[in-house]
């Protein structure tokens, strides 16, 4: 029975990883979509995108708030709760909807997406992922009521933490090519600290997670 459990909380692992990715992405998309929904004039090729300020006005606000809304959705995740699923469910659907939204207005209006399409791509991945843990033969032994043992939690959590805090560090690598560069430079020490905080944070976990009896 032991043996068959293993699979599916590594299932669940995985819907915490990737949830926690999501929530850092779109948290991410809000705060660097700040400076064209408020300035874009102010940013050469982004000028083109002046007749739609408000509109990025609007991804902003709900990018931020759905973004915050998801870290005590993913918290739930872990421990447990009752509505858990359901509230994952809306965060990834309006983050989906959001991230579409920006990412065909954009490719639209300027030609280009990115960084909004990869957003929209592991929005959408992680929510397919959520969907198909709904199947009855993973959803009948797959609880998102239950909190997870100590063990699971902390490695869980730890894992989770380092995949995030490795995406804040290589940032800049990534996002270079596009306009974010600019927000990344202003952002740098922010970001590092913050990339530096969970990869510590998370390896801790991990480490704790080893040592604690299953």
């Amino acid at each position: 029975m032991t043996e068959n459990k293993k699979p599916l909380l590594a299932l669940r692992v995985i819907a915490v990883i990737l949830m926690g990715l999501t929530v850092l992405f779109t948290l991410m998309a809000g705060a660097g979509t700040t400076c064209v929904a408020f300035a874009a004039e102010k940013f050469g090729s982004m000028a083109v995108l002046v007749p739609y300020k408000w509109l990025y006005q609007i991804f902003v606000v709900v990018s931020l708030a759905t973004g915050v809304w998801g870290i005590p959705v993913l918290l739930s995740l872990v421990r447990g709760s009752a509505k858990a699923y359901r509230n994952a469910l809306i965060v990834l659907v309006i983050g989906a909807l959001t991230a579409g939204v920006h990412m065909s207005v954009s490719q639209a209006v300027r030609g280009a997406s990115a960084p909004a399409n990869v957003r929209f791509y592991i929005t959408a991945f992680t929510l397919l992922v959520f969907l198909l843990l709904r199947l009855p033969p993973l959803w009948a032994r797959i609880d998102f009521t239950q909190p997870m043992k100590s063990g699971a939690k902390k490695a869980a959590g730890g894992a989770a933490l380092i995949v995030c805090g490795l995406v804040l560090l290589t940032t800049y690598f990534w996002t270079a090519p596009t306009h974010l560069a600019v927000w990344i430079d202003v952002l740098r020490g922010p970001i590092l600290a913050g990339g530096w905080g969970m990869l510590l944070a998370g390896s801790g976990l991990l480490a704790s997670a080893v040592r604690t009896p299953a």
